[in-house]
């Protein structure tokens, strides 16, 4: 396979979990907040706590799966799911450590392989049990599956080398430093050969599971709801929950609602309208956490050259402003290319608010009389609301900002052509490795999934080669120090802002985890008390 067409598989869809809106969330790191005792106590609880017999919960989710195949669904509302349903070879702990899932130990034979030792004994929901060749299958068809080609790019089924029923050789093509966190992605969940296959055969894989995780499906009404009940034969022990009903309510007014009438235990994806709804409540907890989901300015470069202009944008967003008022609190400002809690973060000092300089800046660049710029956006009442607050800040620094609402099905496609001359890019970057966002701007990437912003660099592209290849994690840290530096005097997207994350419950839960840096929830821990 080419080098560019590897390289170009990879960074469409490493990250798996793209999203270009305006309000999103991912996490790292937890703090819950309430009037009433929260965190993650074992069964028992704090002193005095009796375990309530309630074993049933319900989830109020935001988004609708679209698969049960965690290779055909790599959106947020799908790998959460599938996180519960199936597991990974490796995981991540809270500081963003590897440890060991189906995989119990790992050594690095060479620069492009690695041996695995599976766990003995693991069970798939039908009763069979795993085996290296599972592995060996389950990472070949994702090579070939469009939604997961993105993180398998740089696979090489043809050297893996199955010893024995229990241990794996996996291959890469050339050195790939972030390899083993690339394995923690929900997308990059094993499943079963021959169940694939029939299912595969029969025309129904999307509606059917058969993963290894400590919960199993049971029902799933489609735009409604989703039920799943515990798989007693887990072989990390049985959830303490259960069974576990996903209950799809797009609307965060409707979920806090729900969450209050006990209608539902917990609500994902809370914004800043009802943050401090729910702090004030006694009865709930928020949980809240720097995230991962990183909000920017994409500048098209066939539309904007002059790097004056560019940054003269930069100067005219206030973004600590941004955050405490349009967002509310819900999101903490981003003054540079990736969030604190990734790491290789770097500091470039940022676009400090500037009024006067921005339009200073465009003054030398042409503008005396300041600049139109063409904000798109596609349709909702958030989104509306971030453009117009845009409008009004920008407009101090002589920058008429002009607003573009589009359907969505309208929206991504034009993002897709690279049509915009501005528009606000989310992305995520749920394995805290830079390549994950900053990979995204190979040249060769200018097309759909990839490089927003038409940059073509063929110097910056060598950049990113020699860093996601360095398998020392000190120099590789300071290769992607330069390139965020390169990439802040090129003004090569404007930092925004960082959501964080943001999940409520009622106070009667224990055993809840907001911690995990993938942002994917495993629910088997989770109780009640009375």
């Amino acid at each position: 396979m080419k080098k560019n067409t590897i390289r170009r598989w990879l960074c469409m869809a490493m990250a798996a979990i793209v999203s270009v809106s305006v309000l999103a969330g991912c996490a790292t790191g937890e703090q819950p907040s309430s009037g009433s005792t929260s965190g993650n106590a074992g069964i028992g609880g704090t002193t005095g706590e009796v375990i309530s017999s309630k074993d049933e919960m319900t989830i109020a989710v935001y988004g609708t799966v679209q698969s049960m195949f965690p290779g055909n669904d790599s959106k947020l509302p799908g790998a959460q799911l599938h996180t519960n349903l199936y597991d990974t070879l490796v995981t991540m702990d809270k500081e963003g450590n590897i440890q060991p899932l189906l995989a119990e130990s790992w050594e690095q034979l060479s620069e492009t392989t690695y041996r695995f030792r599976l766990r003995k004994g693991v069970k798939f929901h039908n009763g069979d049990e795993l085996t290296a060749q599972d592995v060996a299958f389950t990472f070949a068809t994702l090579k070939e599956t469009p939604g997961s080609q993105s993180n398998t790019a740089q696979f090489d089924p043809d050297n893996f080398v199955i010893e024995d029923d229990y241990t794996i050789v996996l291959a890469t093509y050339e050195p790939f430093a972030p390899f083993l966190g690339t394995l923690c992605h929900a997308t990059m969940s094993v499943f079963q050969q021959s169940f694939y296959e029939e299912h595969l055969a029969a025309g129904d894989l999307d509606l059917v599971e058969n993963g290894t995780g400590p919960f199993k499906l049971v029902e799933w009404n489609e735009g409604e709801n989703i039920v799943v009940e515990r798989f007693d034969d887990y072989f990390n022990g049985p959830a303490k929950m259960r069974a576990i009903n996903f209950r799809y309510i797009p609307e965060i007014s409707t979920r806090l609602m729900e969450l209050e009438s006990g209608g539902v235990d917990l609500i994902q994806e809370v914004s800043g309208t009802v943050m401090e709804d729910i702090k004030s409540n006694p009865d709930l907890t928020l949980w809240e956490c720097s995230g991962v989901n990183t909000s920017y300015l994409a500048l098209n470069f066939d539309r904007i050259t002059d790097t004056k202009v560019r940054k003269a944008i930069g100067h005219s967003i206030d973004n600590n402003l941004l955050c405490s008022v349009c967002l509310l609190g819900a999101a903490e400002p981003l003054n540079d290319y990736l969030p604190s809690t990734v790491p290789g973060a770097y500091s470039t000092g940022g676009f400090e608010y500037n009024p006067e300089l921005a339009r200073q800046l465009l003054a030398e660049a042409g503008y005396p009389d300041g600049f139109k710029l063409e904000l798109s956006f596609y349709t909702s009442a958030d989104n509306r609301r971030m453009g117009e607050f845009l409008q009004n800040m920008m407009a101090e620094s002589g920058i008429t900002v002009i607003l573009n609402e589009m359907d969505s099905s309208a929206y991504t496609p034009m993002l897709n052509a690279r049509e915009q001359t501005a528009a606000i890019l989310t992305t995520v970057c749920t394995l805290r490795d830079p390549h994950q966002t900053l990979g995204k701007l190979y040249s060769d990437l200018v097309g759909p999934g990839g490089n927003r912003v038409n940059y073509i660099d063929p110097d910056l592209d060598a950049m990113l080669d020699e860093a996601v290849a360095e398998t020392d994690s000190e120099k590789r840290l300071e290769l992607y120090a330069d390139i965020q530096q390169y990439l802040y005097d090129r003004v090569v997207y404007i930092p925004l802002y960082n959501m964080k994350t943001m999940t409520a419950t009622t106070s009667k839960i224990r055993g809840f985890d907001l911690i995990l840096p993938t942002n994917y929830q495993k629910y088997n821990n989770v109780y009640f008390v009375e």
